[in-house]
């Protein structure tokens, strides 16, 4: 394949954007597989809290990167970018028609930008770092690593944890790791963000939940916590996930409750999404706002790219 970075488009967007239903359209119109960049579609059991593509779409469409590990197993994003990576080259080696699709932030950078991939954590930190609180592990980072600590959102738990893992493994500060590890990947990626207004994002995450009961979220989670999977595990950690078994286990009062808990902690991490796409990865996207009436050009403008652009080799 040369020496030259390989060219990949991702679609990403805020969770509730629409990426993966037009992503699905894309894909079965031009007869192209999909590599999912997710945290939590990587976990099997987990099917409708984290919007996975139904069986029914699997049938039409080939999707990578998902139902891989169970959900008592560790698996990060250094994992990930790892394994996607032997994945995307070995697409490459057969020409396959692919493109990359998801919101997973950390994910993302693992994958196609500078990251720091570390041993498998000591199981006594891990656990070590679960007993504390959010907000007492990030006054711990600010202490060691000021730096890091300004580049992440204080509820961010998943980097703050990284970033303290970072220091008790190697004795370094974080950030001077990354700096002192960055280089260049193999992949060069084409970002195309879709993201909606306040409002509308709001609103969409409201419908998306409902819709998500409707079909079976609560029974679904029954069926984790049956299995022995809770919130012990990582991969239960996860909007929506969280609330509910917190309301099984009686710490939230009322279904109700949850509900609006998970909505108001989905919302709140749609704003870090979009903050980490404007500023946080160091090949910027092209930035597309979504109205109710312009999925058809959005999915125009994709279509567009990847036949005369990303795919023109294949």
């Amino acid at each position: 394949m040369g020496d030259k970075n390989l060219r990949v488009f991702a679609l990403i967007g805020h969770t509730a954007s629409g990426k993966n239903k037009i992503a699905f359209e894309i894909a079965k119109e031009l007869n192209s597989s999909i590599v999912i960049c997710d945290s939590k579609k990587v976990y099997k059991y987990m099917d409708i809290g984290t919007a996975k593509p139904t069986p029914e779409m699997r049938k039409e469409v080939k999707y990578y990167m998902i139902d891989i590990k169970y959900p008592d197993e560790y698996y990060s994003a250094g994992n990930y970018a790892k394994d996607a990576e032997n994945l995307i080259i070995e697409l490459f080696k057969r020409g396959e028609r692919f493109f990359v699709v998801g919101g997973g932030t950390l994910y993302l950078k693992a994958l196609f930008e500078n990251f720091v991939s570390l041993p498998t954590v000591p199981e006594e930190l891990r656990r070590k770092l679960k007993e504390k609180e959010t907000h007492e592990l990030y006054e711990f980072l600010k202490k060691i690593d000021p730096v890091r600590a300004r580049e992440i959102h204080p509820n961010d738990r998943v980097r703050i944890e990284r970033a303290i893992e970072i220091y008790e493994i190697t004795g370094e500060k974080p950030s001077e790791v990354y700096r002192r590890e960055s280089g260049s990947k193999i992949f060069e990626p084409y970002y195309f963000c879709i993201y909606w207004n306040n409002k509308k994002r709001k609103e969409r995450i409201s419908k998306r939940f409902d819709k998500m009961i409707e079909k079976g979220f609560l029974e679904e989670v029954d069926n984790l916590l049956k299995k022995g999977y809770d919130l012990r595990y990582r991969a239960l950690d996860a909007h929506g996930y969280r609330d509910l078994i917190l309301y099984r286990m009686g710490k939230i009062k009322s279904l109700e409750s949850a509900i609006s808990l998970a909505k108001k902690r989905t919302y709140e991490y749609t704003k870090r999404q979009l903050n980490f796409f404007k500023n946080y990865l160091d090949k910027k996207p092209l930035f597309y706002k979504m109205e109710e009436d312009n999925f058809e050009d959005v999915k125009r403008r994709i279509k567009k790219i990847l036949k005369e652009g990303i795919w023109r080799d294949f």
